[in-house]
């Protein structure tokens, strides 16, 4: 007699809020469905089309699917559309908005026990007790069986609370469940009736643009919340008037980053921000009148201080990092104390002399003497 495993596999999706998310092996509590929390089926690949408007979507998935293990009997999951129950008629309006096929066949899903549609139930969502319910398809894989599942679905736009952003979401971490690693993974987005200019945001950075689509590739890897895929964007028909105001020049520690964006840093690391608006001062720096902004980091500042003890000073001495060598010493340049800073525009040929004095009971003391000026 052969032997089952049975397996809850979740398509984790929260379309409250628009998102959009891949199948995976999680368990669920669900009427007389026992749960295990591991599978032996692997995703060997999925792709995912999305055709994104400005006021819907329309998702379409292929996932290649292989049992490494025992025959198992999955029962796979999808969380059902709460935000839609009163535009839902019946099941045969719930099967044209959301269709699975396994091997190219149509598969009958249930819905489970609580989806019905009288008042009790329906005070039961407007008062968050029910949260989600779920669409319901059994599945068998033989042993090294491979499969396709395909699942396709159409959605409204999401937006965000007192913003005039709207976003689409896939997640693609719900598969990290899966037996291994995820073979191959492709999302393409196709941009309908969007500009790409309207796009204000888009995540991971491993995407390629290319004649209205968006593209991100993965191979051979394990999802996490980093690899989810995140685009927001402004609707042409009510919001987008025109392409966004051109990006400020960044110079990150001395060196020019056309591509720097501000969320990447931490703002604990960055000791001091200069803007400059001056068209005559931009103008040292680039040819469009767009502002320069300048950053400057601890590591920065504390490797330049290194170089210039390392060149100048007799003492060799070990300097801690930048918030405890705040705490221990203090910085002169001509006698005059002078906040770290300060050692940013100085040139090393320029130094006519660097000591370190260490005073009983004081703080340490990096005295600067500059070259006079001819």
């Amino acid at each position: 007699m052969k032997k089952y495993k049975v397996t809850i596999v979740i398509l984790t999706l929260c379309l409250h809020t628009n998102l959009f998310a891949d199948i995976a092996p999680n368990p669920i509590k669900a009427k007389s469905i026992s749960p295990k929390s591991q599978t032996s089926i692997r995703m060997e690949s999925e792709k995912v089309i999305i055709d994104l408007y400005n006021d819907s979507s329309v998702v379409k998935c292929l996932f290649n699917m292989k049992n490494l293990g025992d025959p198992e009997t999955v029962q796979i999951g999808f969380p059902k559309m709460t935000f839609q129950y009163y535009r839902q008629k019946s099941k045969v309006d719930e099967a044209k908005r959301f269709q699975v096929r396994e091997n190219g066949k149509v598969v009958n899903f249930d819905f489970s026990d609580s989806s019905r549609y009288d008042m009790e139930y329906r005070k039961q969502v407007e008062s968050y007790q029910i949260k989600e319910e779920w669409y319901l398809w059994e599945s068998k894989f033989q042993q090294g069986e491979s499969k396709t599942i395909e699942v396709q679905y159409s959605l409204p736009f999401g937006m965000l609370y007192k913003t005039n952003v709207r976003f689409f979401t896939y997640l693609l971490s719900t598969g990290a469940p899966w037996k291994g690693t995820i073979g191959k993974a492709e999302i393409i987005v196709n941009l309908k009736d969007i500009e790409m200019d309207s796009i204000v945001y888009k995540k991971p950075d491993n995407c390629i643009i290319s004649n209205g689509q968006l593209i991100w590739t993965f191979l051979d890897f394990e999802p996490t919340t980093n690899d989810d895929i995140e685009i927001k964007y402004n609707s042409n028909k009510i919001l987008y008037t025109g392409k966004r105001p051109i990006s400020p020049v960044y110079i990150v520690d001395e060196n020019f980053n056309n591509e720097f964006d501000l969320r990447s840093l931490d703002p604990n690391d960055i000791v001091l921000i200069e803007v400059i608006t001056s068209p005559k001062e931009t103008k040292k720096y680039t040819n469009q009148n767009n502002g320069v902004v300048k950053i400057y980091t601890k590591d920065f500042i504390l490797t330049k201080l290194k170089g210039l003890i390392k060149a100048k000073s007799k003492e060799k001495i070990v300097l801690p990092d930048y918030d405890q060598l705040k705490e221990e010493y203090l910085l002169f340049i001509n006698e005059d104390k002078v906040d770290f800073t300060k050692i940013i525009g100085i040139k090393t040929e320029s130094v006519a002399k660097l000591e370190i004095i260490h005073p009983k009971e004081e703080q340490s003391r990096i005295m600067v003497k500059l070259k006079k000026e001819r």
